[in-house]
């Protein structure tokens, strides 16, 4: 007679039951319920529970409800990480890399080769002026005069005889003239940016709402639609230890109690956060500077651009032995550099032209979402939600994303609806007025290193 058989108990590292459940997820589609998982995987229920939310921590993912209150997970079929770099960003990286060794590479050369070579060629003008004056033959009326720009530069005239223009005194300058260069070149410098910026504002955002927020409260801050609200709303979950909930109305609450806790009652200052439409983008300005000292720096420049073909021709005709690498010094090398000093604001402002219409369609939708916010989601007419045709065109394009509907009313007019973001913002505010006021206690103090 044959032994019984018998299921022994089985006990699973973290590391393990995440790569069962991994392995028995791949090629199903990425959608399941808590049963589907333990049903494919296996696992006893508390282990895949816990396999689930690390996952949910490892790959992108959404969370959603259905209308029993099941919580269906939701994975990206090619289970991508969500640290994995996508390719363009690895190409941005790239790019802003090799930039900023560009830049700085032609900084160093900005401060030496520009000052050089103006003293260079201005060293060549004189000496071409003494020669020709010194010559015997020298027939000044049909010669051209060299020596009208280096007059101007210094604020000479050379029909004025009374002697030197004085310019009015100015008051000192605010930053030294090697950064009017720079910023002449590539910008104003950048105040540095905080990266958690963004995370801090919705953080504030989720503790001044009694710790509840959902995908809308998410479309609302940052103008994302709702598959990418749901996914940031599920990487927070993870990282800030909130947990699910769901209405009786099918809505996913994300809850966050534990970051609820204070111990500063008494502070009066509030948590500050933006809004869509409060994080309108404008477009940088291409240099820091008055546009006279833009114009001198121009002029500076072109003088340095145009002095290879006309003042260091006369001086070469007076040599008469040749500078070694003459040609690459004193033609090629400053051509280059002076083109190049001219041709980065240049392409700067032809990239800020390419980006230009992006802002605008970033902005139109930020508007929309003011309006349709407005109205709580309700129905409304195109013209109340997007008055300007930029806006009609963000509608157009951003109805489904954002949740959206056609209706007609009952004299046949089209109205734009938001059900979605309706009935979220109305769960949501449920949700938090039920909320303990009790989650913001950390307790009594048991133990004070001041004891």
């Amino acid at each position: 007679m044959g032994a019984d058989t018998t299921f022994a108990t089985k006990s699973y590292s973290e590391r393990e039951a995440r790569r069962i459940l991994l392995d028995a997820l791949k090629g199903q589609g990425g959608q399941l319920t808590k049963a589907d998982a333990v049903a494919k995987s296996g696992l006893p229920v508390p282990v895949a529970e816990d396999a689930l939310s690390g996952l949910l921590k490892e790959f992108r993912s959404h969370l959603a409800a259905t209308e029993s209150g099941e919580l269906i997970y939701q994975f990206d079929p090619s289970f991508t990480r969500r640290d994995a770099v996508p390719l363009h960003e690895k190409l941005a990286k790239l790019g802003n890399a090799l930039w900023r060794g560009f830049t700085f590479l032609f900084k160093i050369s900005i401060v030496t080769t520009l000052v050089a070579y103006f003293v260079l060629f201005v060293a060549m003008l004189i000496a071409v002026l003494f020669a020709r004056r010194s010559s015997d033959d020298r027939d000044s009326g049909g010669e051209i005069d060299f020596t009208w720009p280096l007059f101007w530069m210094w604020g000479w005239s050379p029909s004025y005889y009374g002697g030197p223009y004085r310019r009015p005194r100015r008051r000192l300058p605010d930053k030294p003239l090697y950064k009017k260069v720079f910023e002449f070149v590539f910008g104003p410098a950048k105040p540095p940016v905080d990266r958690l910026a963004e995370e801090k504002e919705i953080l504030a955002y989720i503790r001044q709402k009694n710790g509840r927020i959902a995908a809308a409260d998410l479309v609302m801050l940052m103008g994302w639609d709702f598959a990418r609200a749901e996914e940031e709303a599920t990487r927070l979950l993870v990282n800030y230890g909130g947990e699910p909930e769901v209405t009786d109305d099918g809505v996913v609450v994300y809850a966050f109690k534990e970051i609820r806790k204070t111990a500063g009652e008494g502070q009066s200052v509030q948590p500050t956060f933006r809004r869509a439409w409060e994080r309108m983008e404008s477009r940088p300005p291409l240099t820091g500077n008055r546009t006279g000292t833009n114009v001198a720096i121009s002029l500076f420049n072109g003088f340095n651009l145009l002095a290879p073909l006309w003042i260091v021709p006369a001086f070469e005709a007076g040599l008469h032995t040749p500078i070694p690498g003459q040609e690459f010094l004193l033609h090629d090398y400053p051509l280059a550099f002076s083109s190049l000093l001219f041709a980065v604001p240049l392409g700067r402002w032809l990239v800020e032209q390419a980006r230009e219409p992006g802002r605008r369609r970033r902005n139109a939708r930020r508007r929309l979402l003011q309006a349709v916010l407005a109205k709580q989601g309700q129905a409304a007419s195109a013209e109340e939600l997007a008055p300007e045709p930029a806006a009609a065109e963000a509608l157009s394009k951003s109805l489904v994303a954002l949740g959206g509907d056609v209706e007609t009313d009952e004299q046949g007019q089209i109205r734009y609806a938001f059900p979605r973001i309706r009935q979220e913002l109305g769960e949501i505010e449920k949700a938090r007025a039920h909320a303990s006021a009790r989650e913001r206690d950390p307790g009594a103090i048991v133990f004070s290193s001041r004891d």
